[in-house]
């Protein structure tokens, strides 16, 4: 009934607006009749989004005089009102870097910049204030926007008008501002091998120049005026051909977070460019302009509503160079998965190899703790300590189970990569498989040594010393009771850990982003100083290293200190936040069960076992997931799409079990699993 009640209010509204348009004499009044139309068309809650507009068509159906008065209001409000500022900078980022544009944000939410109250933008940011208004303008079919704007703005064609005069200073400006980013660094080093890649960039200055002539003399013909157009869309469409082809070889050359700036800032207005260009030509393909200016439209109300928003600036930008942090990660993660069975033998070697050097780093972590130090030198040795195991892992090839699972899932993004080919849930069902049972080797591989071995230099620092590896008995249960989820926070820790292998992974590809991208082997084997100090051999040996190893030595570093000195953050601040990492916590245990001489409880034996199993798990819960996350985003794919992958993973796992912890005979076949 209320609903009822509501809708019936809301088209007395519309009525009454109407009457009013209609009737009203007074051009001052436009501005407000503009808001109070487009609040007319704002959906009630749980009313369709196109039901407002609907109504509006019906009545400029039936009632002819409606249709003069909505199109001179149109006409006015766009003819005395600055809308210059629409056109080139609302929806565009402005001129600098992707972090000058994020601090005047930040500035500017804090306190806004003084409007320009004459402007046709003032006038949209008070009709569309509410932050949500892009989506129901969004939902709305674009064939109803294009009949609306047929009717609206019909009058707005004829030459000689402010608002066309708008558009010819508009296109000026973008033209000569697309002119000096296709001379920027960042773009013309990207293709420095094309003589003539440059061109498009000046030419369609040139071309445009000759159009905007045509547009405001009003002298040539029409085809003429089309000619002309359309030599300055080809001009702009070779401009776009090059953006792609910077794109598409990112993942040879590396990228940017400026470059990436650079190029959806240039693409913005190349964009803006087009749409203006139709606009002014529009006897040549009118149903085309009308297009046009809807998706012009929708863009400018979704970026009114989020012209403050730090989110948004960083999800434009950040999606190319999360790309290729992802794709060099995937790079690395094929090395993690395996399909033979001599491939899965020799990664629990690796695996096993893995929890020697762990053992080992817990060893010298228990001693780093009788050595008393200052605070912040203590956590210092932890975290170097860390890194140098980590770094030597990395190294020898050996593999540490949580450090898969960041690398893993972005080669398992991979099956769904829109830039290669399409998407194959089926492929990502298969690689899932591989995944899985290449941790399940991982995690073996290092269990089964760290333990047993953790245990024996417990016991044979006692032996040799005289003096037990921890302190006391106290201490020996106090290791195992820190890995009891009954009586620690081990598995809050064990997620934190997760972010903090996540994180190691993500510098690690942006590490290898950067050495590709600022060509960082070639400059060393360029390096004068360097060729003077090393043979030409031992250079390029060095150089080759750097290459292949730069990333993956950073990020091992990173996740060491990261993981060293958390206690320390947690205890700084006061708040409950430490590590618990599944190998480390296993060799914890070994040293807790040798400090007790043997001596556990079933509860401490069933709880710590219990407990270092689900570090393990949420270790690998939370690095994967946000891996995933941030692979599959970074490729274009909705994570509305992930539930099919995962029935598709279930009906694997139904029908070839052994396949998750063993691999079969021979690889395994979309065929085989899914049907033809």
């Amino acid at each position: 009934m209320m609903s009822t009640l509501r809708r019936k209010s809301r088209s007395y509204d519309m009525q009454v607006l109407v009457q009013e348009i209609k009737s009203t004499t007074d051009t001052n009044r436009y501005s407000t009749l503009f808001i109070e139309l487009i609040a007319a068309l704002r959906p009630g809650r749980n009313q369709p989004a196109a039901a407002p507009l609907e109504a509006l068509l019906a009545l400029l159906a039936q009632d002819r005089q409606l249709v003069p008065a909505l199109q001179q209001m149109f006409v006015y409000l766009f003819n005395t009102r600055d809308s210059q500022s629409i056109f080139t900078n609302v929806g565009i980022l402005s001129s600098g870097t992707f972090f000058s544009e994020m601090f005047r944000q930040l500035r500017h939410r804090i306190l806004p910049p003084l409007p320009e109250k004459r402007s046709m933008n003032y006038l949209l940011e008070r009709a569309f204030y509410k932050k949500r208004d892009y989506k129901w303008v969004r939902e709305i079919p674009d064939e109803l926007w294009i009949r609306f704007f047929q009717i609206a703005a019909g009058g707005l064609e004829k030459a000689d008008t402010p608002f066309r005069q708008y558009l010819v200073n508009t296109l000026t400006i973008l033209s000569y501002r697309v002119s000096y980013l296709g001379l920027e660094d960042e773009l013309s080093q990207a293709l420095k091998s094309e003589t003539e890649v440059i061109t498009p960039f000046i030419e369609q200055n040139r071309k445009l120049l000759a159009f905007t002539h045509l547009v405001k003399s009003g002298t040539g013909s029409e085809a003429y005026l089309q000619s002309s157009a359309q030599d300055v869309i080809d001009q702009l469409n070779a401009c776009e051909e090059i953006i792609g082809n910077i794109r598409a070889q990112t993942g040879k050359h590396g990228t940017s977070l400026g470059q990436s700036y650079l190029l959806l800032r240039t693409a913005q207005q190349l964009k803006r460019m087009f749409i203006i260009v139709r606009f002014l030509t529009p006897g040549a393909l009118p149903e085309h302009t009308l297009r046009n200016s809807v998706v012009l439209f929708e863009d400018v109300i979704e970026s009114i509503n989020k012209r403050y928003s730090i989110s948004d600036l960083y999800r434009k930008n950040a999606d190319m160079l999360a790309y290729q942090i992802a794709e060099h990660k995937s790079a690395s993660g094929e090395h993690y998965i395996t399909t033979t069975r001599s491939e899965y033998t020799g990664f629990f070697y690796s695996a096993a190899a893995g929890g020697v050097i762990i053992a080992f780093a817990a060893l010298v972590k228990a001693l780093l703790h009788k050595v008393h130090m200052p605070m912040f030198w203590q956590y210092f040795f932890y975290g170097f300590n860390y890194a140098i195991a980590f770094v030597a892992l990395f190294l020898t090839g050996a593999s540490l189970a949580t450090k898969q699972p960041t690398m893993t899932a972005s080669a398992l993004a991979g099956s769904l990569d829109t830039r290669k080919g399409g998407v194959s849930f089926q492929g990502l069902a298969l690689t899932f498989g591989k995944v899985w049972r290449s941790q399940f080797a991982s995690f073996a591989g290092n269990l089964v040594v760290v333990f047993p071995l953790a245990y024996l230099l417990s016991v044979g620092w006692e032996f040799l010393t005289g003096t037990p590896l921890l302190h006391d008995k106290q201490e020996a249960l106090q290791s195992l009771r820190d890995q009891n989820p009954l009586t620690s926070l081990a598995w809050l820790y064990a997620g934190i850990t997760g972010i903090c292998l996540f994180s190691s992974g993500i510098i690690t590809g942006y590490v290898d982003n950067k050495v590709i991208y600022g060509n960082l082997g070639i400059r060393i084997k360029e390096h004068q100083g360097l060729r003077r100090l090393f043979k030409g051999s031992t250079l390029n040996g060095v150089s080759d290293f750097v290459i292949h190893n730069l990333g993956g030595i950073m990020g091992n570093v990173a996740l060491g200190f990261m993981l060293g000195y958390a206690k320390l953050v947690g205890e700084f601040f006061g708040i409950p936040f430490d590590i618990r990492h599944i190998t480390i916590s296993t060799a914890y245990f070994a040293f807790g069960v040798d400090g007790l001489e043997n001596h556990l409880s079933a509860y401490d034996w069933i709880w710590t076992t219990i407990g270092v199993i689900g570090i393990g798990f949420f270790n690998f819960l939370i690095s994967f997931s946000l891996a995933f996350y941030v692979a599959v985003r970074s490729r274009g794919v909705a994570l509305s799409r992930l539930p099919l992958a995962g029935k598709l993973i279930w009906k694997y796992l139904v029908k070839f079990p052994q396949d998750f912890i063993y691999p079969p005979k021979g690889e395994r076949k979309e065929s085989d699993v899914f049907g033809s």
